[in-house]
């Protein structure tokens, strides 16, 4: 079976990580054929990673060295169904890529299957006759959180076959944490170092992990508070931190290349989203034994076990107060989110720093209980999000939703 992957390639973030890590797998590579067709540029951090596992790797922005205009969309189209059927593709799978106009018109020109593989996209604003017409196209979804396939459903109700195939930890994340986890055991540090690994931006909330620490300071805990990524809002946080007077004791890392080594430094990772599908930072740290604090939103109740390998906390805080504490507007943030102790969307909202500072001081409070959120953090994400059951998984829902045409008809 040939695929022909649609996937944004131009950021090295979750869901491209998760993609070159896939791709390379031996037992992918014995399963199906590949190809790619990414936005506007392979980034040199993933293409290593990438091209030896691929037959091509083409922009859907170019048709050969003819770079194709936005306008007339058309244009893009077509270009997209003759690689299809040049390469005699079986399945287009798109990746996060939800009401893609584009995809969905190649699929009905061509009569390639359409697998779409949810990890995000759908959390966003469509138009919704955008999003009817590519539901329509789907012969099955791969979700990498059962949140985010409620999402797809709730929201932009798709009805038709869906797998939740959990998003694996990277082999090469998981043998840094193999190495580091037999002497791993120390005591909690006299400073608790508190993490926040994300990408800059609202709707990852990371001022409301800066107002936290500023709370747990106010009550007595001499703690630190160390960032790790970029983003839009890096200036916006860094200002907020000279407000508080906080610059002795909130670092910002900027892009860490040795995130292994940032895991390790940490007492608590704290993970205040106000949206998140599955959060790969969630079950890293927690493979490296570090225990999470995150918001109760999306597939965080799937990746973190309240009260076992870290604390979730509730988010009731509505969003029209979100800019007092430095939020920002975001075109990433979704007007809903999904609950999961009721099984429905929501508003979007968000957790109070105060209730998150309590959290953080409950983790790490208490040398026994840490140690044993340690341990069975370290032991979940390893039989949890286990890398090769995301390959049985990913393998199996391919080969199942691809053997359907777009109708729903056996193509043998």
């Amino acid at each position: 079976m040939r695929l022909l992957h649609r996937i944004n390639l131009d950021v090295p973030a979750g869901v491209e990580h998760q993609f070159r890590s896939l791709i390379g797998h031996a037992r992918i590579q014995q399963a199906f054929e590949h190809d790619v067709v990414y936005g506007s540029a392979l980034h040199p951090a993933l293409a290593p990673h990438i091209l030896p596992f691929v037959d091509t790797a083409v922009s859907f922005k170019r048709a050969g060295r003819l770079r194709l205009p936005k306008y007339p969309a058309m244009l893009r189209q077509r270009a997209l169904a003759a690689r299809i059927k040049r390469l005699e593709s079986d399945v287009l799978l798109s990746w996060s890529g939800f009401a893609r106009e584009a995809v969905a018109e190649a699929v009905r020109r061509s009569g390639a299957v359409l697998v779409y593989r949810e990890g995000g996209g759908c959390w966003f604003e469509h138009a919704p006759a955008a999003a009817d017409r590519f539901t329509r196209e789907i012969s099955g979804a791969i979700c990498n959180t059962h949140a985010s396939m409620r999402m797809l459903q709730l929201k932009w109700g798709y009805e038709g076959p869906a797998q939740v195939c959990l998003g694996g930890i990277r082999p090469d994340v998981m043998v840094a944490a193999d190495a580091c986890n037999a002497d791993r055991r120390t005591p909690l540090k006299r400073r608790p170092r508190i993490g926040v690994a994300a990408r800059l931006a609202s709707e990852k909330g990371v001022c409301l992990a800066i107002h936290a620490v500023a709370r747990l300071r106010a009550a007595g805990m001499d703690c630190v508070l160390d960032i790790a990524g970029d983003g839009p809002d890096r200036w916006h946080l860094e200002a907020l931190v000279a407000t508080l007077g906080l610059e002795s004791e909130i670092r910002f890392l900027g892009t860490v290349v040795n995130m292994p080594a940032f895991y390790r430094s940490l007492d608590v990772l704290l993970h205040p989203a106000l949206q998140e599908p599955l959060g790969n930072v969630t079950i890293e740290a927690q493979a490296f034994g570090v225990p999470v604090v995150a918001t109760c939103v999306d597939g965080m109740a799937e990746t973190v076990r309240h009260g076992r390998t870290g604390l979730l906390v509730t988010a009731g805080e509505p969003y029209a107060t979100y800019a007092r504490l430095g939020g920002t507007p975001s075109s990433m943030q979704s007007t809903q989110v999904y609950d999961p102790g009721t099984d429905k969307l929501r508003p979007a909202t968000f957790a109070r720093p105060q209730a998150l500072a309590d959290a953080v001081a409950a983790v790490v409070s208490d040398e026994v209980s840490h140690q044993r959120m340690s341990t069975a953090a370290e032991a979940h994400a390893r039989d949890t999000f286990a890398f090769e059951r995301h390959v049985d998984a990913f393998i199996d829902a391919v080969g199942r939703f691809g053997q359907k045409t777009a109708r729903g008809h056996s193509r043998l």
